[in-house]
């Protein structure tokens, strides 16, 4: 992206993916706003986000009123970064008196436990709690979590930033229906210690060397185009240890990211067997996107899975050919690479697609070979649709082959700890996703989603299990069938609607409603189920 404006002042810790800035900005880019900026890499820098609001800000006269309202909000978050006055709620302060104590927790403040700023140096501190509730009517099961824990972020002498984030939780009520929630069954303490409680850490140091900017630790990262999930690299796996290397020139960027992962728990017998089992599994990834003519986007990345008991160096590169590399080093690995599009033809509306291909060979294309594995995802997104104003509009289809993301190798799947580092779809299966978004005001949004996914199931046989590319953990073995085509095996098909609303009365305290309603149906056997679930969340960021 470019950057728009030299802010003094940078904060070169980064804005979680989660932070609602994003969709603000994504918003600010499909109307115009923000030709040149792009959601495919996230997340990025405080002082980027800074330097983008301010850009926005010197068009704020052709704003909507409930856009206006958001770059106010998003302007007291981000002072800082804007250099513009800060109107900060902060508890621990000196011969603070209770009177003002009690209008800082009330106000509409940006609010921290305490926060440091000088010339050069700056940190803030925060508090955070949350408390969930899920139930699901089908089968009279619920659950509930509480978490708590800090949050720590700054930057030191302008060029180091660093951030920690750290919680605890107690799981209460059903055991089963909460391990069926990916963040708990992936935690270790409440899956296998086998106890009540889960928790979390995100911390990463990153520094500012002009040019480029490089960061150690592990934080969740997004890397793709979809609104439904991403193909590249998701949030739904955990977090794992990365170098992440950050590069802009004008509006040319570069990423390279090399993780450390950890090996499926999942066994599955027969694959080759290519590599010592107490070797460690990394990620090395990097991509490269620019733009056309202001109306164009265009973006090429690779990605490769690899076990040794170190790092390879070849894949330290961060400038190389991956595919290349892994030929030479024996076709040992699992090398995927992508190409995509964001289009904008025209104020407020947005084409996109990526083409991922995990293998390829081109003489056998149209056979059925297994081999070919390739996934699309495309979409396009409508601002103001129907006219009405803060009424966004997405449609987005997914399609992922058979064996995509798994590979032949034990232990090369695209996964870390069974959980797909793209988008949450298993292999031969495809999904069709509408969505509806508003905004009625500055405080309160609404989601309205439509989901109908199509999958081939791997299925068992007079005891054995027939491979139709079906599971992620499952690659083809040696004895499988040569030829497999989309959406064999045992087909499910699912449908969801599913209603989320999210409520911030006061800067920070945040009350989220969701609801689902979802359809299955076991094809093979005529058999469908029927599932409603409810969950409340009140989230408090002080």
């Amino acid at each position: 992206m470019t950057l728009y404006y030299n802010v003094m002042k940078a904060q070169v810790e980064n804005v979680s993916i989660d932070n609602q800035v994003y969709e603000f900005l994504n918003r600010m880019n499909i109307a115009g706003f923000l030709p040149q900026y792009s959601n495919s890499i996230l997340p990025v820098s405080r002082k980027e986000v800074g330097e983008m609001l301010l850009h926005i800000t010197k068009q704020k006269h052709l704003l909507s009123t409930i856009d206006l309202k958001y770059l106010n909000k998003f302007s007291g978050e981000f002072a800082l970064e804007m250099k513009s006055e800060e109107h900060n709620s902060v508890l621990f302060l000196n011969e603070q008196s209770l009177s003002k104590y009690w209008n800082d927790v009330s106000s509409s403040n940006e609010k921290y436990l305490y926060t440091y700023n000088d010339s050069s140096t700056t940190m803030f501190a925060e508090f955070i709690s949350a408390f969930r509730y899920k139930n699901n009517y089908s089968t009279e099961a619920s659950f509930s979590t509480e978490q708590h824990g800090g949050r720590i972020r700054g930057t030191f002498q302008n060029r180091l930033g660093y951030y920690i984030a750290t919680t605890n939780g107690t799981v209460f009520g059903n055991r089963n229906v909460a391990l069926n929630e990916p963040r708990l069954h992936q935690n270790f303490k409440f899956n296998n210690l086998n106890t009540p409680y889960f928790d979390e850490t995100e911390a990463y140091v990153r520094a500012d060397a002009g040019l480029f900017q490089i960061e150690a630790g592990r934080e969740f990262t997004n890397i793709g185009t979809g609104y439904s999930d991403k193909l590249l690299l998701s949030d739904n796996a955990s977090m794992f240890d990365m170098v992440r290397l950050d590069a802009q020139y004008k509006s040319v960027r570069f990423f390279y990211l090399q993780g450390k992962l950890e090996h499926d728990r999942t066994e599955f017998p027969g694959l080759t067997l290519a590599e010592d089992t107490s070797e460690t599994k990394y990620l090395a990834m990097h991509r490269i996107q620019f733009p056309l003519f202001n109306v164009v986007q265009i973006g090429m990345s690779e990605m490769i899975i690899y076990q040794r008991f170190s790092p390879e160096w070849a894949y330290l590169n961060p400038f190389t050919f991956y595919k290349s590399l892994e030929h030479a080093l024996g076709d040992r690995d699992n090398s995927l690479m992508s190409f995509d599009i964001e289009y904008f033809p025209m104020k407020n509306f947005k084409l996109y697609g990526t083409m991922l291909i995990d293998d390829v060979y081109f003489s056998r294309i149209g056979t059925g070979w297994w081999g070919n594995e390739f996934a699309w995802q495309c979409g396009c997104v409508r601002t103001n649709f129907f006219a009405i104003d803060n009424l966004d509009f997405v449609v987005e289809y997914t399609r992922i082959e058979p064996y995509v993301y798994s590979n032949r190798v034990y232990r090369n799947n695209y996964t870390n700890a069974d959980y797909s580092l793209g988008h949450h779809l298993q292999p031969n299966a495809d999904e069709f996703f509408l969505q509806w978004n508003y905004r009625a005001s500055e405080e309160l949004r609404f989601w309205c989603s439509l989901v109908n996914e199509r999958h081939g199931e791997n299925y068992q046989s007079a005891a054995q299990l027939i491979n139709t590319g079906g599971n992620i953990l499952e690659g083809h073995r040696w004895f499988d069938s040569e030829k497999v085509f989309f959406l064999d095996g045992h087909l499910r098909t699912t449908q969801r609607v599913q209603i989320k609303i999210v409520y911030e009365p006061l800067m920070n305290y945040f009350i989220e409603m969701h609801y689902e309603w979802q359809q299955e149906n076991k094809t093979w056997i005529s058999e469908k189920t029927f599932s409603n679930y409810f969950t409340i969340l009140t989230r408090i960021e002080y």
